[in-house]
This record gives structure tokens, sequence and C-alpha cells, in this order.
């Protein structure tokens, strides 16, 4: 996504290069559009064209708007100021639904002004659900684009088979399972299953490097997501 130097996702939103800003507005994309939508379905009880249709909208406004940019690292965590600005749009949009319903005038009310509602905590948990099956799915296909480049697509398919559609088994494939379905000694299955979820774990550290917006977040993102270690 982004190059090597570390670049924050607030500086790749607001820079002056194009590039860079089009990768940070396809990066934010890709990462919050599920949880965006899940919210919506959830807290406003959309039916899911309409969510998909509201969180085009709110995703494409707060970009050209640059709310996003407005992000003050000393407050929280970039997806929880996005999840607050979200809140904002949505039930400023939910209002006005409602008023259009009963014949009222539409006004629009700026980011700041919107009301602010309570936020179910099951719906909290559900965003942060969302954001980290976007974060594992991002660095999921970045394993996939660099195993393709080095030829290693059996590799690949041996980590998705075990670790991935094996961890929503009722039964975890065995190595010797993933072995004879891949035609491969079980030896060489723990040889690419331990090749694999290193770089898996590199690229999750990775894409967490993208989302953030400071060293001191992504140092927080990372251990929540995958422990003290990280």
């Amino acid at each position: 996504m982004f190059p090597d130097t570390r670049v924050s996702i607030v500086e790749g939103l607001t820079s002056t290069d194009s590039a860079l800003r089009a990768r940070a507005v396809d990066l934010v994309v890709r990462a919050y559009r599920g949880p965006v939508i899940a919210v919506l379905r959830r807290q406003w009880s959309l039916d899911l064209p309409d969510a998909e249709d509201l969180a085009h909208d709110f995703l494409a406004h707060a970009l050209e708007r640059d709310w996003l940019a407005r992000y003050d690292a000393a407050k929280g965590r970039f997806r929880t100021f996005l999840r607050a600005c979200l809140h904002a749009y949505a039930s400023t949009a939910n209002e006005a639904a409602h008023r259009l319903k009963r014949g009222g005038h539409l006004t629009a009310v700026p980011l700041e002004e919107a009301p602010a509602l309570a936020v179910d905590s099951d719906v909290d948990r559900l965003f942060e659900r969302e954001w980290v099956r976007s974060v594992m799915t991002l660095s999921l296909d970045r394993l996939r684009d660099e195993c393709r480049a080095v030829g290693r697509d059996v590799t690949f398919d041996v980590f998705v088979a075990h670790d991935v559609e094996g961890a929503d088994a009722e039964t975890p494939p065995r190595y010797a399972d993933v072995a004879a379905r891949f035609g491969l000694p079980v030896t060489q299955v723990a040889n690419y299953l331990h090749w694999a979820r290193g770089r898996f774990r590199g690229h999750v550290l990775d894409t967490l490097r993208s989302l953030t917006a400071s060293d001191a977040e992504f140092r927080d993102e990372a251990r929540a997501l995958l422990g003290r270690n990280a």
C-alpha cells in the first residue's frame, strides 16, 4: 500500500502527492467499508443495499471534505475517530430521513453540530470485530501477492487450507490431511506453514502501520491484535 518509509494515514490523506493520497484513500475505503456497513445495518436497522449506499456516501463525504484529516492523535485511535464521524453522519442522515417523511424541510447539519446519540457497546464491539476482519483480509491479500511474486502459490494455498479455512472448521484439519490434499510430505506442510505464518504476521504489522496515525497508536493496535510480544 504505502512505501517502506513510515507515512501515517492522515499524512497520506492530506498529502500533495496525488499518488500517495490516492493510495491512502483506497486503503481507508478497503479497511473501513465493511465495518461501516455492519454498524449501519445493526444500529440503524438498514437493509444491505441501503447500508452500502450510505457507507459509500459517508466515506466519499468524509474524504472529499477532509473530515478525517482533522484527527488528533492525542485524543485516541484513528479508527475511534472515524467511528465517531460515522455516528455523527448517520445520525444526521437518519434525522433528515425522518424529517422528509414528515414533510419537513431538509437542513444540512455540519459534522461538528450533528447530534450525539448514545452508542450501544455491542455496536462498538461489532465495529471493532469487523475492523479486525478487514485488517486480516488486507494482510492475507498482501501475503497472497507476495507468494505469487516469488512462486510460492502452493505455500499460500496450504496456509489458507490449514490456518484460514481450517480455523472455521468444526474439526481443524491435521497436517496429514493437508499433505494428502496437496500431495506433499507432512514435513513440507509444516515448513510451508512456518514460513507463511511468519510472513502473515509481518503483513499484519505492515497493514497496521498503514492504518494508524502515529507510532504510539501502531504499538497499541499491534499489542491489542497480536499480544504483548507484537
